[in-house]
């Protein structure tokens, strides 16, 4: 690669809307601004992305074990714990972002944030307000991201605006019936009879640092919870495991029904925490949260707000 590469990437544990944004965002910068732009990830993709990229006949992105050295756009994160590894010795020039902001960097940089479901709206938004013209495949990958990061429009997160962007998308990707194929999507990682309980925690795996405590929240979506309840022991194990390693408080589990639209809650480590937030965890060491779909809007403030205390 050139010295002058710019690597667009995503987050540690790479979702759909982390890899698909990266994608058509480099692709973006390189074909408007004229920017040796890269797509890249800093983990194994997960079935459902397989299966969009697949879909859409989209090259998968390089792989970077290590940002050291190198120019980077993040996309879909600003904390400094989910940057790729070696980002503490990278030049940054521009974040994209839906995220709340937790981010310092020692020069004025581009930093595009918006509350929107996905970051895929915001990089399709930025495209269109450049009167980019997003190709078919680009338009389908884009889509295919709302469509997760907001389970087909279902969770709390998902907007008026991420819903606009998706219409349009649909129309240059040739996508007649969204929500069918958002649950096509969606079904892609629902089973968890193949994953081991490692890849169950790290499917969406992210730590946090707040008021000197670091934590970790996985979240893996589901259209029954009895797979997950069935493993509790086995994946309860493996958390300690990753609590231990990483030196956490406490490590989370979001197992998310996204038919019935609730979370069952795994925790290992300090669950007080938890229990603060969200009520007193039953026997089984599991509790169950109706209602909860998203691990940045359900889950996240009033946990954070339980640590300030």
């Amino acid at each position: 690669m050139a010295i002058n590469t710019v690597y667009v990437i995503g987050h540690k544990s790479p979702d759909t809307d982390t890899v698909c944004s990266a994608i058509a965002y480099a692709e973006y910068l390189k074909k408007k601004q004229k920017i040796g732009a890269v797509a890249a990830v800093c983990g194994d993709l997960n079935p459902e992305t397989k299966f969009v990229l697949d879909y859409f006949k989209i090259k998968k992105p390089t792989k970077l074990n290590s940002a050291a050295g190198k120019t980077l756009v993040l996309v879909d994160h600003n904390e400094r714990s989910q940057m790729p590894d070696g980002a503490d010795s990278a030049k940054i020039i521009e974040v994209v972002d839906h995220h709340k902001t937790c981010f310092e960097y020692p020069e004025p940089i581009i930093f595009r944030a918006e509350p929107l479901g996905a970051t895929a709206t915001l990089a399709a938004k930025t495209m269109i307000a450049g009167k980019f013209k997003i190709a078919k495949p680009m338009a389908g990958i884009l889509l295919a991201a709302i469509l997760s990061d907001t389970v087909v429009f279902r969770s709390p997160t998902c907007t008026a605006e991420d819903i606009k962007i998706a219409k349009l998308l649909a129309k240059t990707a040739g996508v007649k019936d969204i929500k069918k194929f958002g649950v096509e999507i969606k079904k892609q990682k629902a089973s968890l009879k193949k994953m081991t309980a490692g890849q169950i925690i790290n499917s969406d795996y992210k730590t946090f640092e707040a008021q000197g405590k670091k934590f970790g929240v996985g979240q893996i979506e589901v259209v029954d919870l009895s797979e997950a309840r069935a493993r509790r022991n086995e994946i309860k194990s493996e958390m300690e495991n990753i609590r231990a390693k990483e030196g956490l408080e406490f490590v989370v589990l979001m197992a998310t029904d996204i038919i019935n639209c609730g979370s069952e809650i795994f925790v290992a480590g300090d669950s007080s925490y938890i229990q603060k937030a969200f009520g007193k965890i039953p026997a089984n060491g599991n509790l169950y949260a109706k209602g909860m779909m998203s691990r940045k809007k359900d889950l996240l403030p009033p946990l954070l707000k339980t640590l300030e205390k």
